[in-house]
């Protein structure tokens, strides 16, 4: 039984890794691409939606789109791995979040 709960244990560190290195890669992704077309930060992006409304987006396929709508000249992003990482960076932000932006 201890083997089984140690095992869930290092599963569930693991997985919160990945997802933060993940928010961290959209976060600077964010920066680099979208930040100077769109004029303001992720955090502002983030705030235009709920947590579940990224989370439909994204599974739609449609997170893109979205954020196009938000920032017309911005550019179409269509690598899943970019668009998985905005997606944990925009959704930790969202305006249900309750998450402040750290001082950079």
């Amino acid at each position: 039984m201890k083997k089984i709960i140690c095992a869930i244990f290092f599963g569930t560190c693991l997985l919160s890794t990945s997802l933060y290195a993940s928010t961290v890669k959209g976060k600077v992704f964010y920066a680099q691409y979208l930040k100077p077309v769109c004029g303001f930060n992720g955090d502002v992006m983030g705030k235009k939606y709920t947590a579940n409304e990224w989370k439909t987006f994204y599974d739609n396929n449609q997170l893109s789109l979205a954020i196009k709508a938000l920032c017309p000249n911005s550019p179409l992003i269509t690598t899943e791995k970019d668009l998985t990482n905005l997606y944990h960076f925009l959704s930790s932000f969202a305006s249900d979040s309750g998450n402040v932006p750290s001082c950079n």
